[in-house]
This record gives C-alpha cells, sequence and structure tokens, in this order.
C-alpha cells in the first residue's frame, strides 16, 4: 500500500541529516520506505542497504555501505568507494572516505540503513554519528530500526540533526485500514475496523493478521470482538518474530508487568520484585520491544495490547496470579489510587481487601465523580461474594444510585443490612452502615420518597470526631452529603427554613476539590432563592456552580440541574423568554437528567410556564399533563400543588372556567403559601372574588421578594375589583418599589392586561419606579412574542422613540427623563417632536392619548 500521508513526513523528514523509522517488528518500517523510494523524485539517488548480524564490525560495514553507494551512484565516485569495498582503506579513514566520496555527486543521495538494530559495535555507531554530527550536503541517511541506536537522540533532536518516524507515526488511521481489508478481499464495518484499530493500536502486522484471520469467515462479528493476543495467528507471529527470542527471566517480567495496563519504575519493583525494574521498562522502551513510554507525570510505560494479550494467557497457577493482584492492589492503595486498588483486589478475587477498600473510599470516590467506575468494578463481584461483605453491597447500591439507576438497589441494601449486623468487627460494622444509610437515602432520592432520604440521613453520623474513629477517607465529605439530601428533602416538602439551613451548612462546608453533593447543594440553594424572588443571588450563585462543574469536567451531571432550573426561573423572572428557552434546551442534555422525579417534573412545570406566557395553553397544558401522568405518583407534595394548580390555570386559558373550578375542588384546599397564592389568583380571575378573598386572609408571607411582590399585586387586584382604585394604585407602587431592585417582572407580567391601567395609573400619578413601570408596561402592550410593530401608521416609531413615548406618559419632566434614559434634554425633544409629527398629535397630552388608541401604550 502507498501511504501518501508518511511519505509526506518522510520527506520533510530528509531535510536533517539522519531520519530514524523507530518501531517494534511488524510496524511496515521496510514496506513504507520501499514505497516511498518507488514514488520519490527521478533526480534523487538512493543507495538500499539490508544490515545483518555478519556487518557488525567497522570494515564489513563500511565496505557494506561503499558498495551499496557505487551500485547506486555509477562511475564518477567508483574510484574512492572501490578502494573502501576492496578493504584498501584502515577502519579509522572508512567514514571520511566515504564522505569525500559522495560530495561530487550532482544529485542528492539517500542511504537507506535497514535493520540498524542489528549493528551493535561501538565502532560503527561512532562512525555513523561522525556522518550524523558534520552532515554532508546532499547526503541524507534514513535508518529502520526495532530500538533506539546509542547515540545521544536527544541533543541531536534539539540540534535538528535528527527527525523521528515512530510507531505513533506508522499507525494505520481509519482510512488506510479500510483500503487494507477491502485490498485483501475482507469487508467490515467502520465499526468492526475502529475496533481492530482500538485493538491492534494500528500495528501493520496486527492488522494484516486479523485479515487472514476473518477471511472467508460468515461470523465476522463475535470473530472480531474476540481478535486479541491470544488468537493463533498473532500469537504465533508474536512469539516468532519477539517473544521467543527473549530470555526467561525477562519473560517472567513482562508476565508480571501484564497484569497492569499502566506500569511505572516502583510499581514494577514490587510485581517483580527486581530492584532494577525500571532500567528494564527504559530499556525494553528503547528498544521499541513492545513497550512504550506514556505521557504521564513520573514517567509511565505500557505494553502493547496484543502481546499484553497474550503474556495474560500464559500459565499461571491461581496462587501466582492472586499474588500478582495483591500486590498491585496494595501499590495503589499505598500510593493513593483507591479506584485502581479496588480494581485490582475485584480482579484477584480478593474479596475481603475489596470490601475494606470499598467500605473506605467509596463515598469519596462516589462524590468526586468517579460513581460510574467504581459502579463498573463493583459489579464483577458475584452476587453471593456482595452477600457476604456489606461495604460491597453497599457501595454497589451506592454507585448505582449516583448515576441515576435503581437495578437491583433494594436487594442490595437488604443485604447490606443482614451482613452489617452479622459477625463483624466493629469498625467496619460501622462504616458499612453509614454506607447502607447514605445509599438508601440516595435511593429514596431517585423513588421520590423524601421521607425515607430524611429518615435514612438522619441517621447518619455527623461528628467529626465520629466520622474519624470510621477511618472512612473523605469523612468531611458526609456531613455534606447529609446536609445536602437534608435540605433537598426539605425544600420539596415545604420546610423552606430547614432547606435554607441544611443547603447553606453543606456549600458553606470547606472541602478540597469539586464533590458532586457539594454541586447539588449550590444548584438547590440558587433554586431556592430563585424562587423566593432573589433573581441577582440566584443567578450568581447557579452560575457559580456551573462554572465550578464545567473547570471540573462535571458539567453535565445531573447534580448541576437544579441550577440550570435556577436560572429558567431566574430568566422567566426578568421576562426574557429567550434565555428561559436556551436554558430549557439545555436541561435534557444531562446525564440522567431523567433519574429523578421531582427534576423531571419541575422541568415540565417551567416549561408550561414559559409556553402559557407565550399563550400557547394547549402546549403548555400537553406539557405539564404528560408529567404528570408519568411522575405524579412520586412528586413532591409541593411540587405536585404547584403543577395542578397550574394545570387548572391553562384550563381557564383555554376558555373553561366551569372545569377549571371543578378541578381547583377536586384539589381540595391548598396546603402552601405559593399555592394559596396561585389558586387565589387563578379564583379571581375566574370572577370568583369571596373565594380569592378568603384564601388570601389565609396568606400572610411578606418575607421574601417573590410572595410579597406576588401579595401586593393580588391585593392591588382586589382592590380594582372592589372599586378601590387608589388603595389598588398605592398597592401597585408598594410592589413596583419591592421588586426594582432584582427586576422581578415575572409577576406583573403574568397578569398581563389587568395590570395595564393600573400601571398606566402610576406613571401618570408618579411612581418611585417610573423606568421599571414603563418597561412592564411596554411589554405588557406588545405581548410575549410581539416585536412592537405599530398598526396603521405609516411613518412608524423608532424603538428610541418609542421608549421616549412610554416616559412621556408618565408624569416625568423631560429634564426627569433625559436623566432615566442618560441622555441629554435636547435629545428627549428631538425624540418629541418627531413623535408629535408621526402621531399627528398637537402636544404631551394628545401624544398619550393617540399612542393607546394605535396600540402603542
Amino acid at each position: 500500500m502507498s501511504r501518501p500521508r508518511l511519505h509526506d513526513v518522510l520527506e520533510a523528514g530528509i531535510a536533517a541529516p539522519v531520519t530514524l523509522v523507530a518501531a517494534a517488528a511488524g510496524w511496515g518500517k521496510t514496506v513504507l520506505l520501499s514505497s516511498w523510494v518507488d514514488a520519490g523524485p527521478d533526480d534523487r539517488t538512493v543507495a538500499w542497504l539490508n544490515l545483518e548480524a555478519d556487518l557488525d564490525e567497522p570494515q564489513p560495514f563500511w565496505r557494506a555501505v561503499a558498495g551499496a553507494l557505487r551500485d547506486a551512484t555509477g562511475r564518477e565516485t567508483i574510484e574512492p568507494l572501490h578502494q573502501v569495498v576492496g578493504g584498501g582503506v584502515p577502519t579509522e579513514y572508512l567514514p571520511s572516505t566515504v564522505v569525500d566520496a559522495v560530495r561530487d555527486v550532482p544529485t542528492p543521495i539517500v542511504l537507506v540503513l535497514d535493520n540498524l538494530h542489528e549493528i551493535t559495535s561501538s565502532e560503527v555507531h561512532d562512525g555513523i554519528l561522525r556522518l550524523v554530527e558534520r552532515p554532508v550536503a546532499g547526503l541524507s541517511i534514513v535508518v529502520t530500526t526495532r530500538r533506539d541506536p546509542p547515540w545521544p537522540l536527544q541533543r541531536l533532536r534539539l540540534a535538528g540533526l535528527v527527525r523521528d518516524v515512530r510507531a505513533a507515526d506508522l499507525a494505520f488511521r481509519y482510512g488506510e485500514a479500510e483500503e487494507l481489508f477491502s485490498r485483501l478481499g475482507v469487508e467490515l464495518t467502520r465499526a468492526q475496523i475502529e475496533q481492530l484499530l482500538e485493538r491492534t493500536e494500528g500495528w501493520a502486522a496486527g492488522l494484516r493478521l486479523a485479515a487472514l484471520h476473518l477471511q472467508n469467515r460468515t461470523d465476522v462479528e463475535p470473530a472480531v470482538a474476540a481478535f486479541s493476543g491470544d488468537d493463533h495467528t498473532v500469537a504465533g507471529y508474536l512469539l516468532t518474530e519477539v517473544l521467543d527470542h527473549q530470555t526467561p527471566e525477562l519473560l517472567t517480567f513482562l508476565t508480571a508487568v501484564s497484569v497492569v495496563d499502566l506500569v511505572c519504575a516502583d510499581l514494577a519493583r514490587v510485581l517483580t520484585g527486581r530492584s532494577d525494574a525500571g532500567q528494564v521498562l527504559a530499556d525494553l522502551a528503547g528498544a521499541h520491544l513492545f513497550v512504550r513510554e506514556v505521557d504521564r507525570p513520573g514517567r509511565w510505560f505500557r505494553l502493547h495490547r496484543l502481546i499484553q494479550d497474550i503474556l495474560r494467557a500464559r500459565t499461571l497457577s491461581s496462587r501466582e496470579r492472586r499474588d500478582l493482584h495483591r500486590r498491585a492492589a496494595e501499590w495503589f492503595r499505598a500510593n493513593g489510587q483507591p479506584l485502581e486498588a479496588i480494581h485490582f483486589a475485584v480482579t484477584g478475587g480478593l474479596w475481603r481487601l475489596a470490601a475494606d477498600l470499598t467500605g473506605v473510599h467509596a463515598v469519596a470516590l462516589v462524590m468526586t465523580g468517579n460513581g460510574a467506575v467504581l459502579e463498573r468494578v463493583l459489579a464483577q463481584v458475584p452476587r453471593t461474594v456482595a452477600g457476604v461483605h456489606p461495604e460491597l453491597a453497599a457501595g454497589l447500591a451506592g454507585a448505582r444510585v449516583a448515576q441515576g439507576r435503581g437495578l437491583d438497589v433494594p436487594h442490595l441494601l437488604e443485604a447490606a443490612r443482614g451482613v452489617a449486623a452479622d459477625g463483624l468487627p466493629s469498625r467496619r460494622r460501622q462504616r458499612a452502615e453509614v454506607l447502607r444509610q447514605m445509599s438508601a437515602g440516595g435511593f429514596g432520592r431517585l423513588t421520590g420518597d423524601w421521607a425515607s432520604v430524611q429518615h435514612a440521613y438522619r441517621r447518619v453520623p455527623l461528628e467529626p470526631d465520629t466520622l474519624a474513629a470510621l477511618g472512612m477517607a473523605g469523612g468531611e465529605i458526609v456531613p455534606v452529603v447529609a446536609h445536602n439530601n437534608l435540605g433537598t428533602a426539605a425544600l420539596w416538602t415545604g420546610d423552606l427554613a430547614a432547606a435554607e439551613r441544611h443547603l447553606t451548612a453543606a456549600v458553606d462546608a470547606a472541602l478540597p476539590g469539586v464533590v458532586l453533593a457539594q454541586l447539588n447543594a449550590g444548584s438547590y440553594r440558587a433554586l431556592l432563592r430563585a424562587e423566593r424572588g432573589e433573581l441577582d443571588v440566584a443567578e450568581a450563585e447557579g452560575r457559580k456552580v456551573l462554572a465550578t462543574a464545567a473547570a471540573a469536567g462535571l458539567e453535565d451531571t445531573a447534580q448541576v440541574a437544579a441550577a440550570h432550573l435556577a436560572l429558567v426561573e431566574v430568566a422567566l423572572g426578568r421576562g426574557e423568554l429567550v434565555a428561559a428557552d436556551e436554558r430549557l434546551a439545555r436541561l435534557p442534555e444531562l446525564r440522567n437528567f431523567g433519574a429523578e422525579p421531582h427534576v423531571r417534573l419541575a422541568t415540565a412545570l417551567l416549561a408550561a410556564e414559559r409556553r402559557a406566557t407565550a399563550g400557547d395553553h394547549e402546549s403548555a397544558l400537553a406539557t405539564l399533563r404528560a408529567q404528570l401522568d408519568a411522575e405524579g405518583d412520586r412528586a413532591p407534595p409541593v411540587l405536585l400543588e404547584r403543577a395542578r394548580i397550574l394545570e387548572a390555570s391553562l384550563i381557564a386559558g383555554t376558555g373553561e372556567p366551569e372545569r377549571t373550578l371543578a378541578l381547583l375542588e377536586d384539589l381540595g384546599p391548598p396546603t402552601t403559601s405559593a399555592g394559596l397564592l396561585s389558586a387565589a389568583r387563578l379564583r379571581l380571575r375566574l370572577g370568583d372574588l369571596a373565594g380569592a378573598g378568603e384564601l388570601r386572609r389565609r396568606l400572610d408571607d411578606l418575607s421574601t421578594t417573590r410572595p410579597c411582590v406576588q401579595i401586593l399585586i393580588l391585593d392591588a387586584m382586589l382592590a380594582t375589583a372592589a372599586g378601590d382604585d387608589t388603595g389598588a394604585r398605592d398597592l401597585l407602587e408598594n410592589a413596583l418599589v419591592a421588586a426594582l431592585p432584582w427586576g422581578l417582572r415575572g409577576p406583573f407580567l403574568a397578569e398581563g392586561a389587568e395590570l395595564r391601567l393600573l400601571l398606566q395609573a402610576c406613571l401618570e400619578r408618579g411612581t418611585a419606579a417610573p423606568g421599571f413601570a414603563l418597561d412592564l408596561l411596554g411589554r405588557i402592550t406588545a405581548g410575549p412574542e410581539e416585536t412592537g410593530e405599530v398598526r396603521s401608521l405609516a411613518d412608524a416609531p423608532t424603538e428610541r422613540e418609542r421608549t421616549v413615548l412610554r416616559y412621556l406618559s408618565s408624569s416625568l419632566s423631560n429634564v426627569e427623563i433625559a436623566a432615566e434614559l442618560y441622555v441629554s434634554v435636547s435629545t428627549v425633544k428631538t425624540h418629541q417632536r418627531a413623535l408629535y409629527r408621526k402621531l399627528g398629535a398637537s402636544g404631551r397630552r394628545d401624544a398619550v392619548r393617540r399612542a393607546r388608541l394605535l396600540g402603542l401604550l
């Protein structure tokens, strides 16, 4: 196969004196150079020398080099090269004689030294190095080798004297592999080719052997899935080309380190018992013997996957294999990598060690975003074993709950309960019980059982001394998890004071790093503050949570869902509908978004409120009902009441007042302040003044912004209905003043046209919040989805002129309007004159009157 991508690499490389093509057997080094030479320009001379062990002395080596150059270049250099070939040049002058012979060749020369790993003579390498360090114009050397030559490569690279082509460059890409299999008559899907590329790491020989393995087979899919280093064709090649040439000591070393995917010097020392393990790894990597150094701090190495497969398939006694896994697990535990330690304990069947590690580290692992990996590891534990070790059962339950999955969790919790009460050492038993209670509380969240959440987390110890005595890693996380869940439960059961207390305790805890429970607590505290109407604070907290999560790579976790909900509430509260739409669209993209019923219903509720704001009551009702049908049985009482009253309000919006009243009667008396307020507003809208007034008398929550504003608006509308225009105006003025600092527009916009005349009255009489009132009036006039187009005017006012028009409808003077808009008085007058002309008005009062007739105000 021709591989133009690599031809380009080689063309660029020969600008340096030496191009080093270094990789283990089977990477296609020689084949690549052959195709490159064949595709090269005609004005370039190529001398090719296949190196073998009998050339591993200066005289035979340089004679062979001279012979290759003589045959390639012809008569112009035949005499000096003939002397070298004939053995008539002393050893010390061989490199210089060869150099002198090629200086006068008019065309560029490429000398290919194939299989330089066969040459071990230091004298030969010294001679080649002289050519590298004192390059000859027009001469480029290209070397293929299975191991790095004994040259000062780093210095040569920095000096620009050596260019490298390594296994990573030689590895086949998808398009190349596709062509290879096609030419070999093996038809594979893209997914199958990518699977083989991953398995072979693009190794040319591995792909060729895979093709041999797959030719004329009908069971291609399972054959691809099963292809590995223990397949007989691959194993045979590795045994012949690599493993059979190694000493028994080295094979024992490689077998020991093959139990881990990545290995460093100290881990290799523990696994093999060899004090020189680090040097052995470095030598193997330098020799490209299917060992590669990986880009990771601390100098780590790994075996090629296929050779790792064949080494892992070697016959070891169960005792030897368990011992290797025990050594690996203990090393990872001692070096602060508990997840890897648990993995090797489980893989080695070291159940007591795995249980102890899980009991110590499970909470910290799950809360720092490693729950999915821990679940995969513990899922390998046989059910009978998990039934004997409570930490394994409770740890697997907790890891699944953290992923939003309830698979087999009740059985795991029951198993952990039974074992924990039976004959374990006290410390292990207490640790397992803490883990079980936390997992049980998490499962309660998934099922919407907030009573069980509170019951479980009230049994979790919060005192630092008690937790320290248990020896749990990250014990400081446990109180944060408990407070987070107790606060969330309090929020959804209507105890907002307790919710604030618990969530704040979780958020304010000083923890190293980013913890999921703390993100969740911050998200719900932002939502709580958005519900209260503290929009600026809610937005700041929500954005902080999302930024923290993004920096830790946790931006798509379910624990930030409430932060998105808070920002939706903020956007709706400010009347920023596009921002609300954008945030709502992002919620379903979160991992495990649908895991918790309260999150799904809260999202549907906000989406329905958004659509109702746009006047699309039918669509809003369909969205809400679909989620109520799915989640109504498990929804928190607070959320369910809010959703049911919204459902009634949406039905009223479709023009069915009798049905709405009937639904309200079926719902019974509201149990929360928010429910009382919503029901009162709905009854007032339906003309049931007595019912609205009765519900209002049960309300007294003026402690937070949103309820305060909503109650003042309700009172203003009740006063209007009773004919008390002055009282209504005063109440609405109080609502404007309370809402202004937060930019809380939502409660006003929700009432729409019902507040229009009252807002105009406030503006005409004079208000402490003229700009805010004018903004509300403009939004109500335009409608939620309108652009403000003017009907029946040939020359419509500009956006700036319409802003000035809204101020003209107030009691503000031109000087005060200019101050509100941060413009000069003359600018205001210019817009004023333009408005009079466009409206055909004789003055300010006439302009306002005509604007109202035209729907501009």
